[in-house]
């Protein structure tokens, strides 16, 4: 596995091969603290995502980031299309494997922090989950623009989708993606999701996670988790609205504490320092009760 996996890859020296049923995880682990905290990165992305994040807090934590089936370089040989429920079944064996009794806490970007309440009402419960511009509301619409064609049966094919991840990188899509999301990332960052995108696993992977994800039968259970949940929405999200992510979560988490500021989609990548402000704050209030912050 590690061959694949560039060598300035962010945070490759933590990298390990996690070998669960048909999975063979790539997951990137830090720290000595009794406290795990599991960091989940969102569709078409990868545990790289978390960059300094991930190092800053394995400073106080044992971290980990894997890289969810897929995606990234996590290989799958048996079932590829997960829903939720799956793949918080999947996340329970690798916790398993890593001989980790519980995450204490949760931080989760887009679909990750939909996975992460996911995996909350079907294990014990974290102390703490942070949902970072969280995948609640309806497909966005950029899926229509960029991502639906790619669920036609001709274009999921193997054949073609190793066609199209070959492709992709010399185009301007990849581009267009980060774009849509009003995030300023730097030509560094912009080029690993290329890299990404060139693995035809991962480009199927992105597809399926999101139109696996049945929002609305996940809202309807969310009343039965207590874990201290803080959210932090963006202004400028391209794909998910701040106003209408709102409106959902003070429908179904009314103890919930909400953060809202300028940034794009994938903020926590544009500015490092403030996300990891905002994750630290949630952690070191568990148990507090949860006010609105605007």
């Amino acid at each position: 596995m590690f061959k694949s996996i560039p060598e300035d890859w962010p945070n490759r020296s933590f990298s390990r091969s996690i070998q669960t049923g048909d999975l063979t995880w790539h997951v990137q682990v830090a720290g000595t603290s009794p406290t795990h905290v599991l960091l989940l990165h969102g569709t078409g992305s990868s545990a790289h995502t978390w960059g300094n994040l991930f190092t800053e807090l394995s400073k106080k934590y044992t971290v980990i980031a894997p890289d969810l089936p897929g995606h990234g370089f996590t290989k799958n040989r048996g079932k590829r299309n997960l829903n939720l429920d799956a793949l918080a079944d999947k996340l329970s064996e690798l916790r398993k494997a890593l001989n980790i009794d519980y995450f204490d806490h949760i931080i989760g970007h887009s679909a990750g922090a939909t996975l992460a309440l996911s995996y909350t009402l079907k294990n014990k419960q974290a102390k703490t989950i942070v949902g970072l511009n969280s995948s609640l509301i309806s497909l966005p619409s950029f899926y229509n623009k960029f991502v639906a064609p790619f669920l036609n049966p001709i274009v999921t094919s193997s054949f073609f989708t190793a066609v199209l991840a070959d492709l992709l990188p010399h185009t301007r899509m990849i581009d267009g993606l980060i774009d849509s999301t009003n995030t300023k990332l730097d030509a560094d960052k912009r080029a690993r999701y290329k890299t990404l995108f060139k693995n035809a696993d991962h480009l199927n992977g992105s597809v399926s996670f999101m139109a696996g994800t049945d929002i609305p039968s996940l809202l309807e259970q969310c009343n039965q988790i207590t874990s201290a949940l803080t959210f932090v929405l963006t202004e400028d999200d391209g794909w998910i609205p701040a106003q209408a992510l709102r409106k959902v979560i003070d429908q179904y988490f009314n103890r919930a504490n909400i953060i809202e500021i300028k940034g794009g989609h994938m903020f926590h990548e544009a500015n490092e320092t403030l996300a990891l402000q905002f994750i630290e704050t949630a952690l070191s209030q568990e148990g507090e009760s949860h006010v609105t912050t605007s």
